[in-house]
Order: structure tokens, then sequence, then C-alpha cells
């Protein structure tokens, strides 16, 4: 009963109607395919890969349609079957999820299909639950996890968030083997968002974090340390133009925060008034007549104004960027290798602390070499 689209609803109530005490008998999937395998989705190939994976979830023996869809760049297909069998049965959708990794992965290797690279470049406004919720609740650790030395710690940042941590204990000792975590009823465990966040890799990079914050301590302290003592303290706050700042004002330039000054003195001699704030290092001042805390759209975030200005001079920027649909926000660090690039460079981490790291674990080689002073040979 295919000849028309009205047969095949006509059909599908019918059997539908065997079970009137099920309240969901539509079941739908959609499969999609990397870009890159899109010359060999011929729609033969692909109504067998559809068949193959209805057979492995076990949707058999009932009525189903496979629709091909061609609105995206991932050549992608939908099978809406229905869920009252030829024999009335009903097809169970319990852990299908699960079960759904697993045949995806087995579709995958057999037929040598490409595997995604990374989370990063899921369309997460595409995706339906439960999936939506395990991006979000992987980018809100990604976010957060940078700003942890403790479990705590993270549990407390993403309850904010709206993101439940439960933790898995043991029977003898109640210390934590396993953690999970949950958003909207929907929950994972820390391996099945991502590998990185098991509970034995989150306490590792609760370590390296511990470690990163403390050098930047010390590195802070030392600065202070080398300020010259003798140097008057009016020499330490700067004028800007022509107007000496106060030492109220460069504590909240020196927090990341941003002062309004009246009749500033321009090179022309004009005046302006403008908003004033300076990079994290205190080494440039910038000055603009809007708001700098307006979000603006720049890259692949909305972030404030001020952090926009700071990226495009070269510094090196916390951003405070807006996160999922601007309820929340995120703090990436943001920079250009090269003044002139149009696109920025992402880390969760302090670049310049992990940089300096690096080159403190380079050995010196130059301490093992022997010089010999001797016979030529």
């Amino acid at each position: 009963m295919a000849e028309s689209k009205q047969d095949i609803i006509r059909s599908f109530a019918m059997q539908r109607s065997g079970r009137k005490e099920i309240k969901q008998p539509v079941g739908h999937i959609p499969l999609s395919f990397s870009p890159e395998d899109k010359g060999r989705m011929t729609d033969e190939f692909m109504v067998q890969l559809a068949k193959e994976y209805m057979q492995e979830m076990e949707i058999r023996n009932t009525q189903f349609i496979i629709v091909r869809h061609d609105n995206t760049d991932n050549p992608h297909l939908h099978i809406v079957y229905n869920r009252i069998d030829n024999e009335l049965k009903l097809i169970s959708v319990n852990h299908d999820y699960k079960r759904n990794i697993k045949v995806c992965k087995k579709l995958k290797d057999n037929y040598n299909l490409t595997y995604g690279e990374g989370k990063e470049k899921v369309k997460r406004e595409k995706l339906d639950n439960p999936d939506r919720v395990k991006y979000k609740i992987c980018d809100a650790i990604k976010a957060m996890l940078p700003y942890c030395t403790t479990i705590n710690e993270l549990q407390s940042l993403l309850k904010q968030l709206g993101i439940e941590t439960v933790f898995k204990l043991k029977r003898t000792t109640n210390e934590i083997e396993g953690i999970s975590f949950g958003y909207n009823n929907i929950a994972f465990k820390g391996s099945e968002v991502d590998r990185k966040y098991s509970y034995g890799n989150l306490k590792k990079e609760f370590e390296k974090n511990l470690e990163i914050q403390q050098k930047q301590k010390e590195q802070e302290q030392k600065q202070i340390q080398e300020q010259p003592e003798n140097k008057p303290k009016t020499d330490r706050i700067p004028s800007i133009g022509g107007i000496r700042l106060t030492p109220e004002q460069m504590t909240v330039l020196k927090e990341g925060g941003y002062i309004y000054l009246e009749n500033m003195q321009r090179r022309d001699g004009s005046k302006l008034s403008a908003y004033v704030f300076f990079d994290d290092q205190m080494k440039q001042h910038f000055v603009t007549k809007q708001n700098p805390d307006t979000f603006v759209k720049y890259g692949k975030y909305e972030m404030r104004l001020m952090d926009k200005m700071r990226i495009e001079a070269g510094f090196v920027t916390k951003a405070k960027v807006k996160w999922w649909g601007g309820g929340q926000y995120a703090y990436p660090h943001l920079w250009k290798t090269n003044q002139s690039d149009a696109d920025y460079q992402e880390s969760w981490g302090d670049p310049r602390l992990l940089k300096a790291e690096k080159k403190e674990e380079k050995p010196d080689l130059s301490k093992n070499l022997k010089i010999n002073k001797g016979k030529k040979r």
C-alpha cells in the first residue's frame, strides 16, 4: 500500500490502531555522513546502509520509509518507522542510544566511512536529545575546567548552568571512583561525554591547573619584588590625555575594568570624553566612545567590544563571550598570531603560561656537552 502518500498514511494508521495504548508509535532516526564521503553516497548505497542499520538496531518486520535529505553539506537520510510491527508487537527503544553508538561504529568500520574530527565541528542547533544535552554538558565542562583545581569547584560552576554532578563511591572507603553529569533528567557518565572527562582524567587536569596557578602567583610576586622601591608613587600612576588617574581608577583598570574620562586632551588640541581600558598587562590603553561592555559579533563568538579591540591590537585576551544563547558566559583566551591575521586563535588556558612551561621543560643540552682540548686525531 505505497502507491501514494495517502496510502502510506492510511496503512500506517491502520496498523497503529491495533495498539491504541501506545502513545508514541512513530520512530524517527536521522543518519548523517561526513562531507568527505559525499562522492560515495549514491541512493542505492544509502538505502543499503539504512537497511543494515535497521537490522542491527532490531527494527524489523514493520512499515518504514527512507527519505534522503540534501539541505546540508552532510549527506543524510531519515528513517521513519512504525513501532507497532506487522504482528502488532512493540519495537522497544530502550537503550537504543548506546546501541546506536555501537552500530554506527560497526558500519563505519565495515565500509571505511569517515569518522568525525572532534566535537567542535558538530552543529549543536541540529541535535535532538539526548545528543543535544550531551554536547551542552561537554561544552560547559570544556569552558569551566581550565579555572578549576578541585572537583568541588567544577561542580559549583556547572551547577550555575543547571548541570548536576553525581559521584560514584567505593563501597568500602567511600572514595570517589566515578562521575556522571546530568541536565534536564538526562545523564551521562563522564567518559561518555568525552574520554577526557572521566574522573581519573579530570583529576589530572585539576593538578595541571593548580601548578599553572601557583606559577602565575610566583611570577606576579616576582614582578612586585623587582619594582624599584625608591621610585615616587606619583610616577607609577599614569596620566591619559593630560588627566592624572586616581588610585581608585587604577585599581579598576588593573582588574580588567574600564573608566570614563571627560575632556581628555587630543594631540590637535581638541577635547575628548570617552571610555578607557587597558590590556591585562597594562601595556597599552584603549579609548572608545561606545560602552566597552557592549557585545559585538566577532568570529564565532559574541564578545565584549573591549575584548575585540584587545584581540585586534595583538594582545592575548581572556574574553567574556556569550554562551548557550546568551544566558551564560564563558572565558576563553583569544589572540592573533600576527596582528594582520583575519582569524584569531583560541585556548581555554593562558597560552603565555603554557609556552613558558614548555620552555622550562626543554632540557639544556649544553650542560651535557664535553669539550676536549687535546691532540688532533
